[in-house]
């Protein structure tokens, strides 16, 4: 297989620091969630994180890994048809099918853990686990070969209407903010979150130090998805700096945004840290091929996108503990059409095409929306249905702290599940 067979086979480039670089925006996640806990949760959220890794590389290894990059090339494939369980691995050695393994099961993780940020505090233990065992056996595998497995989004090589997805804005920030959100309706608030019009004293921030180290550590993660698949020397360059510029000017805009009708301290380091994050996503698919002044522009488009977010969740009383529709689902919808935009090959703005690549951008934006909408609903619907979604108000009113893990999940223990159970007859 010649490299530029390799090439079509995973798109990634540059291989090794880019695994850990994203491990480390998965720590950055878990950090995150961990200080955006309320007291009495954090530590039982902590611990799901690595079950669900556990369990998601291995789904990965048997069976996600083959439906992603299983037939790569082929464009009229739905999903890949060989690769399954590591088979002929070893016997197709130049492929490197190990590197490109390990850090797009990473990113299948990063995935994971975002949609985790909606739905923390309130979900059943038992999402957890099938959540990472479904989203990397199936519904994100079949997303990654249509785009980045060369499937049918994908031309030739150079072709303009291939999809422009380098930095995961559709396949990562679309998909994972869809499912989050959807997941966070379906779900349902915390009890009682949205009681009053203002936000409860028990729902505030309590681990600021913990939750600015994870969010620098995703800071640092989400940079690295946005360089690693960069194909050239100059594009990693570009790419690094304009990630940096529009990260810095949505930060900004979304601090004076959202700082403008309130003086606590949560919003502020909300705004500042999950704003620039929001201004990487939003500019992670085009970083590689723009100006740095376009990349300022997008920016304050980006700190707008996650005021918006954040705005419309509390409009619409969606609780989404950890700001995803804001951070990641906004400023992703923007960032997926924006290469068909601004790109310096192929935008209508600045190259002045006639618009193939924007055309395609909008159908990948769309389908994989449609796409991962449709499968969070069966999803959550079915755990909704056996009453597995969903903690109880007796378990969420006394925090997993006071509760033991078993087979079945979180349960009430020692003294709080009586105290529970009168509440419960009473």
């Amino acid at each position: 297989m010649s490299s530029a067979d390799w090439t079509m086979n995973c798109p990634l480039h540059w291989y090794g620091s880019g695994d850990s670089l994203v491990f480390l925006g998965l720590i950055g996640l878990t950090l995150m969630e961990y200080g955006l806990s309320r007291k009495g949760f954090g530590n039982h959220l902590m611990f799901k994180n690595w079950v669900q890794f556990s369990v998601g590389i291995v789904a990965w290894w048997l069976i996600g890994y083959a439906f992603s990059f299983g037939n790569a090339g082929n464009h009229s494939n739905f999903i890949g048809e060989k690769y399954f369980g590591g088979e002929d691995w070893l016997l197709d050695r130049i492929s490197n099918h190990g590197a490109c393994a390990s850090y797009f099961a990473l990113i299948g993780f990063f995935v994971i853990f975002i949609i985790n940020g909606a739905i923390m505090e309130r979900a059943h233990y038992w999402v957890y686990p099938f959540l990472a065992w479904w989203v990397m056996v199936w519904i994100w595998p079949v997303v990654v070969a249509w785009g980045w497995g060369w499937g049918w989004l994908m031309g030739e090589v150079g072709d303009e209407n291939n999809l422009i997805d380098y930095g995961g804005a559709i396949t990562i920030y679309i998909f994972a903010g869809t499912f989050a959100l959807v997941g966070a309706i379906i779900i349902g608030k915390r009890v009682g979150r949205f009681d009053q019009e203002h936000v409860q004293s028990g729902f505030e921030m309590t681990h600021y130090p913990i939750y600015v180290i994870g969010a620098l550590l995703t800071i640092l993660g989400v940079w690295s998805i946005n360089i690693a698949q960069t194909e050239t020397a100059n594009a990693f360059g570009i790419a690094e700096v304009n990630t940096w510029i529009c990260g810095g000017a949505s930060s900004i805009v979304a601090l004076k945004l959202l700082t403008l009708g309130h003086r606590d301290l949560r919003i502020h380091y909300i705004s500042v840290f999950q704003g620039f994050i929001a201004g990487q996503v939003l500019i992670s698919s085009s970083a590689f091929d723009t100006t740095p002044w376009q990349s300022g522009i997008c920016g304050l488009m980006a700190g707008i996108a996650f005021f918006l977010g954040v705005k419309c969740c509390e409009m619409f009383k969606i609780d989404d503990p950890m700001n995803i529709t804001g951070t990641f689902f906004f400023p992703g919808l923007i960032g997926g059409f924006l290469p068909g935009f601004i790109t310096d090959s192929y935008g209508v703005f600045w190259e002045g095409t006639e618009g193939h690549t924007l055309s395609t951008q909008v159908v990948g934006v769309c389908v994989i929306f449609g796409w991962s909408a449709f499968w969070a609903i069966i999803t959550f619907g079915i755990l909704k249905f056996l009453k597995k979604h969903r903690l109880s108000d007796e378990i969420q009113k006394a925090s997993l702290e006071n509760c033991d893990i078993a087979q079945e999940g979180f349960v009430l223990g020692g003294g709080q599940r009586i105290e529970a159970e009168m509440v419960k007859a009473s």
